[in-house]
């Protein structure tokens, strides 16, 4: 199917939920894919909605917690055994590159015995990507809570975490990624057709307050937990009478 569509491989928080990926989006334009994050389980979840490894061209990893990147070297060594012949691009959080190429090494993923040209980009807090669509990561304050373990241990880490702003074709979209809180994304809402925001750092109560003084197209809250808070937030979306906030779910395809 072609076409412009954002499909949700994988809707789970970083609890591992049964039957569902953790975080992993596809963003399709025309026949050209592009993977938005890796968590666990998103490489099945991909080929269980029907995408064809070899019709991805980048992966971009917002942050470097297990549930948005674990599952990327099973990724890349799918593509690998699909038969991939053209370069892919993966873009990291700049303070991941070295350790990602030291990792993939470990894993025998070796570059230079890959068939095709893996390229690993790195990227930082206001990167504007342009290809077939327009991506401009902007970062946000989720990984500052390390920043006395960082401090104290010496570590390299930069706290590098990016939400993205994606354009196509006309349509405006804005993906979270795991926030710090509400405030890390707030000025970015106005005007976006779609807001994909995560459920676990957000204050619900602050957010549906705030729903109707912007105006957006449609929001889609992702990154949930289990049933039961899931029913929870179900509840409260529908006790406040909004019509344009939906939950997320594994397989859910939004056309753009």
């Amino acid at each position: 199917m072609t076409g412009n569509y954002f499909t949700i491989l994988g809707s789970a928080s970083g609890m591992p939920q049964p039957g569902r990926a953790c975080s992993g989006y596809v963003l399709q334009v025309e026949e050209e894919l592009t993977l938005i994050d890796c968590g666990g389980g998103v490489s099945s979840a991909f080929l269980n909605f029907g995408f064809s490894p070899l019709q991805v061209k980048q992966v971009f990893i917002s942050h470097t917690h297990p549930d948005h990147v674990s599952d990327l070297p099973l990724f890349i060594q799918m593509v690998y055994l699909a038969g991939q012949k053209e370069p892919l691009d993966i873009f990291l959080p700049e303070e991941f590159v070295p350790s990602f190429e030291n990792y993939i090494r470990a894993l025998y993923l070796l570059p230079e015995k890959l068939p095709f040209r893996l390229n690993i980009n790195s990227y930082q807090d206001g990167y504007i990507f342009k290809g077939s669509f327009k991506l401009e990561a902007f970062g946000n304050n989720h990984l500052k809570g390390y920043a006395p373990f960082i401090e104290k241990y010496n570590l390299p880490n930069k706290m590098q975490c990016h939400s993205f702003l994606i354009e196509v074709a006309g349509k405006t979209l804005l993906y979270s990624a795991d926030v710090y809180d509400f405030e890390d994304i707030k000025e970015h809402l106005t005007g976006q057709d779609y807001v994909f925001i995560e459920a676990t750092h957000l204050d619900f109560d602050q957010f549906i307050k705030y729903v109707p003084q912007v105006n957006i197209g449609q929001y889609v809250i992702t990154h949930l937990g289990s049933p039961v808070e899931i029913e929870g937030l179900g509840k409260k979306i529908a006790d406040s009478g909004l019509k344009n906030i939906r939950l997320a779910k594994d397989g859910l395809k939004i056309a753009l």
